[in-house]
């Protein structure tokens, strides 16, 4: 069974363009539409699909077939007014799940109030994880891909060397969970209970964000 998606991303600005390039290069896909034909012409080797439209007529969304995708991502970034538009357009249609892109406080409000699926603010979203990777000495990365579920990769210190992850016992301690192990020699691609990790191991660690933020403060 293929465990790809089909995405349609409105908008190949910087975000949508390569929001959209990311997906399909991990093969899904992927319908770019955006009203300048130029910028739709650059990306025709770089996408399943591209189409030269005006996001904001419902008769071209409707042609675009957006009710057969399973994501529609509104990435409009320059135009709040269109972003709004052709937000609550997609709504209106009927697409599955909605994303979209908002550029400031008072318009993530306006999206959240209009039920899309997630308010993407690739600004505020990047700063945080700066933030995050900078506050810590053992956080390598850390990506919250759910409202209130995150992952971290987080590099192992003294402490929890020549330990099994039961030992340690993550569920139970910090109710998250260790799906891979990462080191020079190997990779554990599915971690087990029993899996003995080492200094400089470098830990997948999955669950409630508060609860992957305790871990990254050890």
């Amino acid at each position: 069974m293929s465990l790809s998606n089909e995405y349609c991303v409105i908008g190949l600005g910087a975000f949508g363009s390569a929001l959209g390039m990311e997906l399909y290069e991990r093969g899904h896909v992927v319908l770019g539409i955006d009203r300048n034909e130029v910028i739709v012409n650059k990306h025709q080797d770089h996408l399943t699909q591209v189409l030269a439209a005006d996001a904001t007529n419902e008769d071209a969304l409707k042609a675009a077939g957006m009710v057969d995708y399973d994501y529609v991502i509104v990435a409009i970034g320059d135009h709040i007014e269109d972003n709004i538009l052709v937000t609550q357009t997609v709504l209106d249609l009927g697409c599955k799940k909605v994303w979209s892109r908002a550029e400031n406080q008072r318009h993530a409000s306006i999206l959240a109030k209009m039920g899309v699926a997630r308010v993407v603010d690739p600004e505020l979203e990047a700063a945080h994880r700066c933030a995050r990777i900078l506050a810590s000495r053992s956080v390598l990365d850390f990506i919250e891909f759910s409202p209130g579920f995150s992952l971290a990769q987080i590099i192992v210190g003294p402490t929890y060397s020549g330990k099994s992850l039961k030992e340690i016992g993550f569920r139970t301690k910090y109710q998250a969970t260790v799906i891979a192990i990462r080191r020079q020699d190997e990779s554990i691609p599915i971690a087990h209970p029993e899996d003995v990790i080492y200094e400089g191991d470098v830990l997948f660690i999955a669950g409630k964000t508060e609860a992957v933020e305790k871990i990254e403060r050890i």
